[in-house]
């Protein structure tokens, strides 16, 4: 408490910042702009100006070539919205204030969640500010059209298969898809864990290792995969995931399978969940917990000191602004002490599971959404599953030898 209070005498001595602070993300939907909106309301309360620079594209990849493109240009933003390790290798290039004296007045080795510390510290320290913790392998569910069709909430791969094919054949869209790749490699992680289990998964899509690509359960995952591309179509030629939680909220899709930031939206858009639409673990993988998490880098440059980077990482790092905001976003907070009472059902069955795998060593992060690969390694993966999901003259042993040949060679 003592060193948490010399912080703030010292940072907030700097009565003002030089230039507005520019923050980089890719938040751009109704639940995001929503969490972020407490972000903005907390930094004008503390006098800071802030300058925030939205880009395009949910899974964040072409906020990351902007933000490439910028640093070499000499002209990065102050924060930018960063996952996984990326944050590593931007630590590697030596343009990141470390946060150390925030993590150690916040006590971030003892409230943060290991697999949080494991991502956002390096060996120069904290290098990122960890604002949520997202769980991927989700079912969200129209209640309503559930019942219409006498359906029961499927908890098994194939009772979701057979749901899928259930609605098609009453002329229902079944699944709720956005045109992107990462939205189809993401299903196909659920299937990965359905099929293959927990371990499969990482050392397949994780650890990457050759041998686990070319087996049953990689084949298994693929023919689910390429089931559900002949019972659905994309939401309207819309790429957008939000768009296809659209259609869930309007009746027009019974299921969407996509991380909790659709908790996010569905509270913006005053769904009542789980009321209306109701949250499970995706089918098959009720023990995993498949994650991805939202961090900030803070970018040294001429016009923002180390200490203006702590003086705003330790009005980020506060317990009731990380609470709002993962309340809104739909994530689980990062920090330990948090309760959740307050946040919806969804969220905290998801914090009780989180903390479950934790303990049982289920926890595995997303290959799909930049928190187990080099971005390379992701994106020709993701590639090769978006093209074999379109392209139905591209077989199952055809694909399992591109994504064998992807992990040979790294």
């Amino acid at each position: 408490m003592l060193l948490r209070t010399f912080l703030c005498l010292f940072f907030f001595g700097y009565s003002s910042f030089s230039t507005a602070v520019e923050i980089m993300h890719w938040w751009t939907s109704a639940g995001e702009q929503r969490a972020l909106q407490t972000l903005e309301q907390h930094l004008k309360q503390h006098q800071i100006e802030i300058q925030i620079n939205p880009i395009l594209g949910g899974g964040g990849d072409n906020a990351m070539t902007v933000l490439q493109a910028r640093a070499l240009a000499g002209n990065p933003p102050q924060l930018a919205q960063i996952e996984g390790p990326s944050i590593r290798d931007w630590d590697a290039i030596g343009i990141l204030h470390n946060l150390n004296p925030v993590a150690a007045a916040e006590h971030w080795d003892e409230q943060l969640y290991p697999a949080v510390i494991h991502v956002n510290k390096t060996e120069q320290g904290y290098v990122a500010l960890p604002l949520t913790l997202h769980r991927m392998n989700m079912l969200w569910v129209n209640n309503q059209l559930l019942k219409q069709l006498n359906l029961e909430l499927p908890t098994t791969q194939a009772e979701f298969l057979q749901a899928l094919k259930t609605a098609h054949q009453h002329g229902i869209s079944p699944l709720a898809i956005g045109e992107q790749p990462w939205q189809i490699a993401q299903i196909f992680e659920s299937f990965v864990i359905a099929y293959g289990g927990i371990d499969f998964y990482r050392q397949s899509l994780v650890e990457l290792s050759p041998e686990h690509i070319r087996t049953l359960a990689m084949h298994q995952a693929l023919q689910a995969l390429r089931e559900v591309s002949q019972w659905v179509s994309f939401t309207k030629n819309d790429e957008r995931w939000d768009s296809a939680t659209q259609a869930l909220i309007n009746g027009e899709t019974l299921f969407q399978l996509g991380g909790d930031w659709i908790l996010g939206e569905l509270l913006a858009k005053k769904v009542k969940v789980p009321e209306a639409i109701s949250c499970a673990p995706a089918p098959g993988s009720h023990n995993s917990y498949l994650y991805n998490m939202d961090s900030f880098v803070f970018m040294a440059s001429k016009e923002f000191s180390y200490a203006e980077a702590n003086q705003l990482a330790t009005l980020l790092a506060d317990k009731q602004f990380q609470t709002n905001f993962n309340r809104y976003k739909g994530s689980i907070p990062v920090r330990q002490d948090i309760a959740l009472d307050t946040f919806n059902l969804c969220q905290q069955r998801s914090h009780q599971d989180f903390l479950y795998a934790a303990k049982e060593g289920n926890l595995v992060p997303s290959m799909t959404d930049s928190m187990a690969v080099n971005p390379m390694i992701q994106q020709a993966i993701t590639n090769e599953i978006f093209h074999f999901f379109r392209n139905p003259a591209v077989s199952e042993e055809e694909v399992m030898k591109r994504i064998w040949a992807i992990t040979s060679s790294n």
